[in-house]
């Protein structure tokens, strides 16, 4: 977990499900990871990366649908 300018960000599985199910470790290792970020005030940024999600964070004009 780490704190970047007011975000917490932590990194995520895509499927949690797979998690509870008992799947072995060796299929997670070619799971795509998600990154999370969520903020003091409760919103929340998804990433496919560590440097995507402090980059969301410094330019989210650039990611703003």
């Amino acid at each position: 977990m780490e704190n970047y300018k007011g975000w917490d960000i932590t990194l995520n599985w895509d499927n949690k499900d797979d998690l509870l199910k008992g799947t072995s470790k060796s299929f997670f290792s070619n799971q795509k990871e998600k990154w999370m970020g969520v903020h003091l005030n409760g919103e929340k940024i998804y990433g496919s990366s560590l440097k995507e999600i402090r980059h969301i964070i410094d330019y989210p004009c650039l990611y703003k649908k």
